[in-house]
């Protein structure tokens, strides 16, 4: 027999069925007709099982009763499990709001069972792994799942069960085990438009290309062609949505009605406004800000360009890594969480505790002879980065600060600046750690030279990132782009974090909105970038540092526009007078404007 092929749209509606598979946990009262329960639950029957042993079993519970206790059940275990959790009261918080009502919401709860002892004791693969009849029995789950998605029923999964509590409720035998309570229904409406645990804050799906090692645990290729093949079948970028002009006005409004002058807070009210628009929210906590320091090393350094060796990029990370650089100090002094990470650093980290390891290559190419990266590596560290903001979600996040750490790093900035805005390398080429003006000579021709090799543009902001930008530079894209997806504030540092966000903002325009520059640096690329994206510094401290340090220094300004625009009076609630008439009105959307 040949092999059974698809037509083109039967194929489509496969995948389509396996992509919009969703957790449900709000549903319709009404019920789902017999002949569809009869279809979902014959698709669970004709899963593929090990040694054919089909040790999957079904228990039906319609019963108001019966369901009442499995609820009640699950509650108590869903309550104890966040207690356990409490000593991270925000993940508990975010545990205790997933409900379980819908055991008695869904017309139908579906108890999916595994009798160990169904074909006997020698089915074949049973006698050397006990848990395949568990393994097989949750191939029916994910037929029944699918098929249940592709009748237009929503399923969810409730695993939070004693197993004897169930036994009990359902008068199972006591080798029968319970696996999943099922809750079966129609939706409510907008609930599948996204999974539960994305919508709960709890977790992102993870890349596919970071689950696949090749020949070995741990071993990683990013040119692999497999592994381009896997990054080419994902979303290539996430959907960046348009900020809250509902909120921006309501923030405007709110403004106009304060105790004080017509715009008398300036800069700090636009702040207010824009944060308004980012969030959605008038009153964002902004108590969970993360500041991201991406690490790598670049083989530009084999030009002479910088004043310290390569070999120092390793040594700071493991400084961040121990809580000694300046980054450190700053953050811990705003109450900002420092996520430190190795997307390049030549040296192997591999032994060192307190940094994210998530290493592309050991160092870019030298742009000035050859592309820094692969279009493959330059994805990957834009990847890695994305996978920094949604692995510090899961923890908490509510904005996104940037940090790097890297030798050689503000020549590909120059670099990367100068392409994006079309400005002479001479202009946006500065003296990065502190070198005089032969080298800087030196540096600019670097830059020009890698430039006229490479003649890359914003039009092919990709090909641009991957011939002349840097590993770190990558990531920090990666970070930006994801942030802004996930409706954060982004705080841009200095010099390097400006050239991620022109690439950023090449890759995506919509980013645009969510930027906030914490400072201006005295590297002259910086202020090119800075006009380029058409932002103002917050603050103007004569920095050239990087690590973050510019971007957590604003980070009570944000809290601080945030507070004026929630705490501070109104005219009506303190009793005085406001603007008079027109004019007054006037005066302040002009000076805001």
């Amino acid at each position: 027999m040949g092999p059974i092929l698809f037509d083109e749209s039967d194929r489509a509606a496969v995948y389509r069925a396996i992509r919009l598979r969703r957790d449900i946990r709000s549903f319709r009262p009404d019920p789902v007709p017999e002949p569809v329960l009869a279809r979902i639950l014959a698709a669970a029957h004709r899963a593929g099982s090990v040694g054919f042993s089909q040790p999957w079993a079904f228990v039906a519970v319609r019963d108001q009763e019966a369901r009442h206790r499995l609820r009640d059940a699950c509650d108590r275990e869903r309550r104890a499990a966040g207690i356990v959790m409490a000593i991270d009261e925000e993940r508990a918080g975010r545990y205790l709001r997933l409900k379980v009502e819908g055991i008695l919401e869904a017309p139908l709860t579906l108890a999916v069972c595994v009798d160990p002892t169904r074909g006997g004791p020698h089915v074949l693969g049973r006698n050397s792994d006990r848990d395949t009849d568990a393994y097989s029995t949750v191939g029916a789950i994910q037929n029944l799942w699918l098929a249940a998605r592709a009748e237009g029923v929503g399923v969810g999964w409730v695993s939070i069960f004693q197993r004897a509590d169930v036994q009990r409720i359902l008068s199972l035998p006591p080798h029968v085990i319970p696996l999943a309570l099922l809750c079966v229904g129609y939706p409510a409406e907008g609930e599948a438009d996204t999974p539960l645990l994305e919508r709960a804050g709890w977790a992102r799906r993870e890349p596919l290309a970071e689950q696949v090692h090749l020949e070995r645990w741990g071993a990683r290729a990013p040119d692999d062609p497999l592994i381009a093949a896997l990054r080419a079948e994902e979303d290539p970028m996430p959907v960046i949505p348009e900020i809250d002009h509902g909120s921006r006005a309501a923030a405007e409004a709110r403004l106009e009605q304060l105790t004080k002058p017509p715009a008398s807070l300036g800069r700090l009210e636009r702040l207010a406004v824009q944060l308004a628009g980012i969030t959605g929210e008038l009153d964002p906590p902004l108590a969970h800000p993360v500041v991201f320091v991406c690490a790598a090393d670049h083989g530009v350094t084999a030009e002479g360009v910088s004043a310290f060796p390569a070999e120092v990029t390793a040594q700071m990370v493991a400084n961040f890594a121990a809580g000694g650089a300046a980054i450190n100090v700053l953050a811990r002094q705003a109450g900002v969480r420092v996520v430190v990470a190795d997307i390049g650093v030549a040296a192997p980290l591999d032994g060192l505790a307190g940094i994210v390891h998530a290493k592309v290559r050991p160092g870019t190419g030298n742009l000035a002879q050859e592309p820094a990266m692969t279009p493959e590596e330059c994805r990957a560290a834009v990847d890695a980065g994305r996978l920094l903001v949604r692995r510090a979600a899961q923890e908490g996040l509510d904005c996104v600060c940037t940090g790097d750490m890297g030798i050689g790093n503000t020549t590909a900035a120059s670099a990367v600046v100068a392409a994006c805005t079309g400005a002479a390398p001479s202009s946006v080429t500065g003296r990065g750690t502190g070198i005089d003006a032969a080298v800087l000579a030196r540096k600019v021709a670097v830059v020009e030279r890698a430039l006229d090799r490479h003649r890359p543009g914003p039009e092919r902001p990709w090909e641009l990132l991957a011939a002349v930008g840097g590993l770190e530079i990558a990531a920090l894209a990666g970070v930006i782009l994801e942030g802004a997806a996930q409706r954060l504030p982004v705080v841009l540092d200095g010099f390097i974090a400006g050239a991620a966000a022109c690439a950023a903002a090449a890759i995506d325009p919509a980013v645009r909105p969510y930027l906030i520059a914490g400072h201006a640096s005295r590297e002259p690329g910086h202020r090119r970038a800075l006009a380029w994206l058409e932002l103002q510094p917050l603050l103007d401290l004569d920095l050239a540092l990087g690590e973050g340090t510019g971007a957590v220094l604003a980070v009570p300004l944000l809290r601080a526009a945030v507070r004026v625009l929630n705490d501070m009076a109104t005219f009506a609630g303190a009793g005085v007078s406001g603007p008079v008439g027109d004019e007054g009105r006037a005066a302040a959307a002009s000076n805001r404007g």
